[in-house]
């Protein structure tokens, strides 16, 4: 087993392998990761890291500050492949990941992951809690037989000022349970992050307007060779919460979704967020399990 620093341009396909492997809900392609990766700011100082055996990938770390975050909160996420697990490889990864995020003056670290036995053990025999926990679930849209509200105007977003767009995205995100603060979601970084994104899908995505003002969204990504998406974001303005604009515009991605061919659309919800996960369990959505959020501590 060999660890050596990512080079994107070689590593994309091996990349993608690996992240399929480890999260097969996970919507991607060559060309998404690319572009996700290279929109990452200089600011987040970010270690990649791969592990090759074999001949390929297999596993990866990938370790910097939260670059939308209050700068003092760092990211470290290690991946192995099933197969070449319990061989230390994730353990050297580790390692070399939480030496960079030491050194980058961050007082915690944060680790994302589908919960697990296997998971939780190796986190917490390494000192890190749990903080947070979200629903992971599924649906098949081509299940959804609800049909739109007339009453609601519905656009795609292909239709709407991206600034409009950020600005519902900004709002409602700084509003959802975090272990660190959302400070700001610059908006150039956001149109590489969303807006551009190569599986963003900008006619499947869509927006309620209230007296012609932008008032919720949902955003999509779709991999239409897979024929699976996963609902990015969706959100409502403060002032128009409680209303139903989130189910009316995350039921229009669903429609979509089915007209389209995708035949699975996965989400996350914050497990306190009761008015959103109210708006899955309408749709259809069924939960497939945890994902969590640990914080380890790295300095007082």
């Amino acid at each position: 087993m060999t660890i050596r620093e990512l080079d994107p341009g070689r590593d994309a396909e091996g990349l993608v392998a690996l992240l399929l492997a480890t999260d097969p809900t996970a919507v991607t392609n060559r060309e998404e990761w690319l572009h996700r990766r290279q929109a990452i700011p200089d600011r987040a100082q970010m270690l990649s890291l791969v592990a090759e055996a074999d001949g390929r990938i297999v596993g990866a770390v990938e370790a910097g500050l939260n670059f939308f975050g209050s700068g003092q909160v760092a990211s470290l996420g290690v991946r192995v492949d099933p197969t070449y697990r319990t061989q230390g490889i994730g353990s050297e990864l580790y390692a070399q990941g939480l030496e960079h995020v030491q050194q980058l003056g961050a007082t915690q670290a944060t680790t994302t992951f589908d919960e697990s036995e296997a998971g939780v053990l190796f986190a917490k025999v390494r000192g890190w809690r749990e903080v947070r926990g979200e629903t992971l679930a599924a649906l098949d849209p081509r299940e959804v037989t609800d049909r739109l509200d007339p009453a609601v105007e519905i656009v795609p977003a292909a239709r709407v000022d991206p600034r409009e767009l950020h600005r519902i995205d900004e709002e409602a995100t700084r509003d959802m349970p975090a272990f660190d603060e959302i400070s700001a979601i610059d908006y150039d970084e956001w149109l590489g992050f969303v807006w551009n994104n190569p599986l963003f899908t900008r006619e499947g995505s869509f927006a309620a307007l209230v007296d012609g003002r932008l008032a919720a969204v949902s955003l999509l990504l779709v991999n239409t060779d897979a024929r699976r998406g996963v609902n990015m974001f969706t959100g409502t303005a403060r002032e128009h919460r409680g209303r139903g604009l989130a189910y009316a515009v995350k039921l229009a991605t669903t429609r979509w979704a089915a007209a389209h061919g995708v035949t699975q659309v996965v989400t996350t919800n914050d497990e306190t967020n009761a008015p959103m996960l109210a708006v899955n369990r309408r749709l259809g959505y069924r939960p497939l399990g945890r994902r969590v959020e640990y914080a380890l501590a790295l300095r007082t």
